[in-house]
């Protein structure tokens, strides 16, 4: 849960955007709503993307496990999440459409919209955006909620960008929760390792293996053999496998309710000469 909403002021809104808040890109974007700017439905969270080179703010639960698929797809090449849409445009859209405009709480100032995430998607050498908006399913029966995404909708097709809703009850669930599972093996900034890049090193070791492994035990079995023979701690070489999942090295069915307990023959190793390079091999 967030702090509490902000009393905003047209100058504390200048001074989020002398701060660059709602512009740039990639690891330079940030964010219009910070993580602990206002209150939330949800649990806020900052985890760290890879994707998107930089801590990512999100506001509910629902944002999250949008973000969690959206990211991991590999058609998606960034993510800016709580981007904001220009003010003086979405007052004249609800003008026009004879709806109100929203207004912060307890002021007369209008609220600066936000989208949750503008999406790049890169696909067959073409580039193209998508808005993308996280509701839970009760949301479309709530008529002022509508409202506001009709402003947001109609925004964005001005610009003939696809606006999404992702609603809380269709999301993959078990898909998403193997992609946090996957996340938790990622090399986190900083990190102690045992030896600088260690956990890279071992994870070539494994792939390596892998390639060229008949075996058909379970994934979580295989890992702690791996364990002995490296003189691993234990849970090392399953967070390895993780981080080889992660990599797409080693492909896995995101929909298996157990993928540690898997057998090795349902994962695909895609190790090469290419994916030693791509890992920050020789």
């Amino acid at each position: 849960m967030g702090r509490g909403p902000k009393k905003m002021t047209e100058a504390l809104i200048k001074e989020w955007q002398a701060e660059g808040r709602g512009r740039g890109e990639g690891a330079n974007y940030k964010p219009w709503l910070e993580a602990f700017d206002l209150s939330s439905l949800g649990r806020v969270s900052r985890p760290h993307s890879p994707k998107c080179g930089r801590s990512v703010h999100l506001l509910s639960d629902v944002e999250a496990n949008t973000f969690y698929a959206l990211e991991w797809s590999q058609r998606v090449t960034g993510i800016r999440e709580e981007y904001p849409l220009d003010r003086e445009l979405t007052l004249e859209i609800a003008a026009a459409l004879g709806i109100a405009h929203p207004y912060y709480p307890g002021t007369k100032v209008p609220t600066v919209m936000t989208v949750d995430f503008l999406v790049d998607f890169h696909e067959n050498d073409q580039k193209r955006l998508e808005a993308w908006d996280c509701k839970r399913t009760e949301d479309s029966e709530d008529p002022r909620k509508i409202e506001k995404l009709q402003i947001t909708r109609t925004y964005f097709a001005g610009m003939d960008i696809p606006h999404r809703l992702a609603f809380h009850s269709e999301l993959p669930m078990q898909k998403i929760r193997n992609i946090e599972w996957i996340r938790g093996g990622m090399v986190k900034s900083g990190e102690d390792e045992r030896y600088a890049g260690a956990l890279r090193e071992q994870s070539l070791i494994m792939a390596h293996d892998l390639a060229r492994s008949t075996r058909n035990q379970p994934l979580q079995e295989y890992c702690r053999n791996f364990e002995i023979r490296q003189g691993l701690n234990p849970g090392e070489g399953l967070r390895i496998a993780k981080l080889l999942m992660h990599e797409r090295v080693l492909i896995c069915d995101l929909s298996n309710p157990d993928l540690a307990s898997a057998p090795l023959a349902s994962f695909r190793c895609t190790f090469k000469t290419e994916g030693l390079r791509a890992m920050g091999g020789q």
